[in-house]
């Protein structure tokens, strides 16, 4: 992981993380994964947030909406289960993790795992999906 440099970080290592910031569960993550992020590596990104959606073209909502997805220091885009690793594999204490699952069986398993949640995150975490596929909702914008 090499060589882009973050908008505004000045730091050529940091890795965007687009996630639905409306998404109880992604909330909830993102809670327990950021005071892990010690050395700074992660820029959490809402792909609700209309400055956010921009910085992360091509990708539209929609697609941003299918998984989640990391835009790594060299411009390369990885998503859903291949996105988790990436994020766990900058952070302290938690490389050896991204190690482990980024071998068979896990490589077979978690990406199937990874879209079943996905897909039902709304159900399962109680809040409604988005209004729009293409927009930002009126319900979800922050006011």
């Amino acid at each position: 992981m090499s060589a882009r440099v973050t908008q505004g970080s000045g730091d050529a290592t940091r890795l965007e993380v687009y996630t639905d910031g409306q998404c109880p569960l992604c909330q909830w993550t993102r809670s327990r994964v950021e005071p892990l992020d010690s050395d700074r590596r992660l820029e959490w990104l809402d792909y609700h947030d209309p400055t956010a959606l921009a910085r992360a073209a091509p990708h539209t909502h929609k697609q941003l909406a299918e998984q989640m997805h990391v835009r790594l220091p060299d411009g390369t885009w990885r998503k859903g289960y291949d996105a988790w690793l990436a994020v766990l594999a900058v952070l302290p204490g938690r490389r050896w993790l991204a190690s482990v699952l980024s071998v068979p069986p896990f490589t077979w398993l978690g990406p199937h795992f990874y879209k079943l949640v996905a897909r039902r995150r709304y159900q399962l975490f109680g809040v409604p999906p988005p209004c729009d596929d293409g927009e930002v909702c009126a319900v979800h914008a922050k006011k």
